[in-house]
């Protein structure tokens, strides 16, 4: 794109700012874009059959852009990685389900209705066109999708994202060398977030599972691992070591990460699906997570993980318990594996 790109994207995000003042921490992101780039002049768009669109928020794409797009009558496939394609405006519905009804009544712009109503409209114009379809990774978005407003009535597959990296795989010798060098006993748990204090990661329940893990499993040595930026607050109250790696941008620090850990815990709230999960059982790590969005999908409970019952702590600690004291591995369900995720794709151009 031209650089003057980026420059929309910035003054976007500093007017969505300006207008758009709600709670963060409370409701998450929300997204209604003002200003963007245009994309249906690109060279590389002109040449193209079909057109995938991802996560195109924070001042890339506009709505009118996205309609622009679709009415050029290429076949255009919108990948959900949120819930921000089927709601009015935010990322995360949390509670709420104005996302069924048109978005009339938001929680998080109060007396500001018109905006979601009207974004949730133009939506549901989008994706009503024959040459539309969507994509979503989990199948509790597609369900969601299924029954939104904007969506209703297009077609919604569900294909869970493509994950091939070759650095996420079992290592015995990294797990060896961690206990060789250390006590062989000590059980690594780690956590993992881009901002761990974001209201989606759900940190609190983890602290608050790590605080109760002594009762029902006492005179373990344990240690966890954090991974992320963010502020943690006082750690104090974890009864364990705690070692804080910091925000890990390489994927080899990030596997090497994981495949020194006995088990991978995402306490998160609201997920769709989370890439940190296959790459910790691409690791032969098990994971424990609330039951809870796209989550379900991954994890085979009790076999390569647990499922955890949602936003209980003291169920997560049960799952955390269960899995080390049953030296679970984790693997990847058939569906995940790369060549099944590219034949769905495939499958899906061949009637474009």
């Amino acid at each position: 794109m031209p650089r003057y790109a980026k420059l929309f994207a910035k003054i976007n995000n500093k007017l969505e700012g300006y207008f758009y003042k709600y709670s963060k921490e409370k409701y998450g992101l929300f997204s209604n874009p003002l200003i963007g780039s245009r994309l249906t002049n690109h060279p590389s768009f002109k040449r193209a059959d079909v057109v995938y669109i991802h996560w195109v928020q924070m001042g890339f794409l506009t709505l009118n852009e996205l309609e622009n797009i679709v009415n050029t009558e290429k076949k255009v496939v919108f990948v959900l990685h949120d819930m921000w394609g089927i709601t009015g405006g935010c990322h995360h519905a949390g509670t709420c389900d104005q996302y069924k009804n048109g978005c009339f009544k938001c929680p998080i712009l109060l007396g500001k209705g018109t905006i979601t109503k009207e974004q949730a409209a133009q939506k549901k114009r989008i994706y009503s066109r024959r040459n539309v379809s969507i994509i979503s990774p989990s199948k509790w978005l597609a369900e969601c999708a299924m029954d939104s407003y904007a969506a209703n009535g297009c077609e919604v597959i569900n294909i869970p994202n493509y994950f091939d990296s070759k650095s996420f795989k079992p290592d015995p010798d990294k797990l060896h060398k961690r206990t060789a060098n250390g006590n062989p006993q000590v059980k690594v748990i780690s956590f993992a977030a881009v901002d761990i204090t974001s209201v989606y990661k759900g940190f609190t329940y983890l602290k608050k599972a790590l605080e109760y893990l002594p009762s029902i499993y006492p005179d373990q040595p344990i240690e966890i691992q954090m991974i992320g930026a963010g502020d943690l607050g006082d750690l104090s109250t974890i009864p364990y070591k705690v070692n804080c790696l910091g925000y890990l941008s390489d994927e080899e620090e990030m596997a090497n990460a994981l495949s020194i850990s006995d088990l991978y815990v995402i306490p998160s709230i609201m997920e769709n699906q989370p890439t940190i999960i296959i790459e910790s059982l691409s690791c032969g790590v098990p994971v424990v997570g609330f039951k809870i969005g796209g989550i379900p999908d991954m994890i085979d409970h009790l076999n390569n993980g647990y499922l955890a019952e949602p936003l209980d702590h003291k169920s997560l600690a049960e799952g955390i318990k269960y899995c080390l004291e049953n030296n679970l591995k984790g693997f990847k369900l058939e569906n995940f594996q790369p060549e099944y995720v590219l034949d769905k794709h495939l499958s899906l151009l061949s009637e474009a």
